[in-house]
């Protein structure tokens, strides 16, 4: 079952690479044999080994033997062997033969670049050989190639995130392997991506600026009209001929200045996201929080919620100024805002007791405790997986409501004690907590972010057909339910 399961994840990131990279060039039938410096000349089709992935990659002082990873090294050896699939098969899209290699030739001590070179003008072969190693929360990832005959070896070296393992891979052979035959590998120029401490030039697209400004603009719109109204509602003003016009103006203040700020900066989707949760949760926070302390007149509550708001948008704002942050970062930072209202309800309910009186101000000050704690969390994990994430929500949600209904016995009868009310709800704040600790375990943030992997770490779980059952009259009907499968 591990087999097939790791073989079956291999290929899912294979043709995923393929389909993303299909303006991969190869050389049409018309172009003329490429030469190399030495004079040799070679067939439209190459002939190549890739050799098996070994680690270190020698780019950094190591005292272990140049290898290939071990069953000891789990996560290494896994991503090695994806590695070794998917560049065969992108050294085929681009217009290499590729041959199975020789386990008597390829081994470590062959994989030298001196050996390579020799291997390369004596079989007249493309060698590959790929190294790759563990720095960090990141992938050292080094690709040796010697063209067919000659007698260079090209390399290329890059620190890559677990997501952009496969992805860099090919874009790095694609690279090497237009270097070998005289072409200059293509250059993308660009301000640094957010959420990644490389490059946009190291990036397999050109990504385009502010790609985020139509999550701004909506989220601008959003707070403008929301100021027009609280500046209505705070004059005591109950007027419609008053109300329409200021939503009008203030949601047209919020879409044009947030064009104009994504003109003047870059603006990811992940900038987007983050300045949307520091004001989203901010402003119901802050609402919130004068409902329960009865701020009177009602009127002024929507006060509250402004300061919220533009505190939550400063605050955003300065930490944007620092670095990009990246889609992970900003969910996490919703996910906060969220959660923070579910356990500041708990928290006050705790506290006081009641059956009858809503928590207002717990709410209001989970809200915002959770935006602000959330958001400097994001600060580390911006790079990580929006699907573990939201995994993680999803299990902390399922993991309380479980629980609610276990216990719920607990509010039946005429007379429901405090110590009743207590009792079920900090079970409740337990299993939420428990939910999303076994969301966490269960998941993985390197493999949901990686071509190859999925977000489950051990198996998944499917819904659908989950298998065929044979009918009296001999036809085939599918049988629906719930499994999970995968490698254990």
């Amino acid at each position: 079952m591990a087999a097939f399961a790791r073989l079956g994840a291999v290929c899912a990131s294979v043709v995923v690479l393929l389909c993303a990279h299909r303006s991969l060039a190869q050389p049409a039938p018309s172009e003329p044999a490429p030469s190399h410096g030495d004079g040799a000349s070679v067939d439209a089709e190459w002939t190549a080994t890739v050799l098996p992935t070994l680690t270190p990659t020698g780019d950094q002082p190591s005292p272990l033997p140049l290898r290939q990873p071990g069953p000891s090294e789990g996560i290494l050896q896994l991503r090695a062997r994806e590695l070794d699939a998917v560049l065969r098969d992108a050294a085929q899209d681009l217009g290499l033969t590729v041959v199975l290699a020789d386990s008597l030739r390829d081994v470590p001590s062959n994989a030298s670049e001196s050996k390579l070179v020799k291997r390369a003008v004596d079989d007249k072969r493309w060698m590959i050989s790929p190294r790759l190693e563990i720095a960090g929360d990141k992938w050292l990832l080094r690709l040796l190639l010697v063209p067919a005959g000659s007698n260079v070896a090209l390399s290329r070296v890059e620190l890559v995130d677990p997501a952009e393992l496969h992805v860099r891979a090919v874009v790095m052979l694609r690279d090497l392997v237009r270097a070998g035959q005289g072409k200059a590998p293509p250059v993308l120029s660009g301000p640094p991506g957010e959420g990644t401490e490389g490059d946009r030039d190291q990036a397999p697209r050109k990504r385009k600026r502010s790609e985020g400004r139509a999550i701004l603009a909506l989220n601008a719109a959003a707070l403008g009209g929301f100021v027009g109204y609280s500046l209505q509602k705070s004059g005591g003003s109950d007027d419609a001929r008053l109300t329409y016009p200021l939503l009008a103006l203030g949601t047209g203040i919020g879409v044009g200045g947030s064009l104009i700020v994504a003109e003047e900066w870059d603006v990811g989707v992940g900038d987007a996201w983050y300045l949307s949760a520091g004001v989203v949760w901010p402003t119901a926070g802050g609402l919130l929080l004068a409902k329960g302390r009865n701020v009177q007149p009602p009127s002024d509550r929507y006060t509250w919620g402004l300061v919220g708001g533009l505190g939550g948008l400063t605050l955003a704002s300065i930490s944007l100024t620092f670095r990009g942050m990246g889609e992970a970062g900003a969910t996490i930072t919703h996910s906060g805002g969220l959660l923070g209202i579910g356990f500041g309800a708990g928290t006050e309910a705790l506290v006081r007791g009641s059956k009858t009186e809503a928590p207002y101000q717990g709410m209001g000050y989970g809200a915002l405790a959770g935006t602000v704690v959330a958001g400097a969390l994001a600060r580390k994990f911006s790079g990580g997986s929006v699907s573990r994430v939201m995994m993680i929500d999803v299990g902390a949600g399922l993991g309380a409501l479980s629980v609610a209904a276990v216990a719920s016995p607990l509010l039946i009868g005429e007379e429901v004690s405090e110590a009743r009310q207590r009792i079920w709800v900090s079970s409740t704040m337990g299993g939420a907590v428990v939910g999303g600790v076994i969301a966490w375990w269960i998941t993985d943030d390197a493999s949901s972010r990686s071509g190859a992997g999925d977000t489950w770490r051990y198996g998944r779980p499917q819904a659908g057909v989950i298998g065929v059952s044979s009918t009296p009259d001999g036809r085939r009907a599918p049988a629906y339910g719930v499994s999970w499968a995968g490698t254990f």
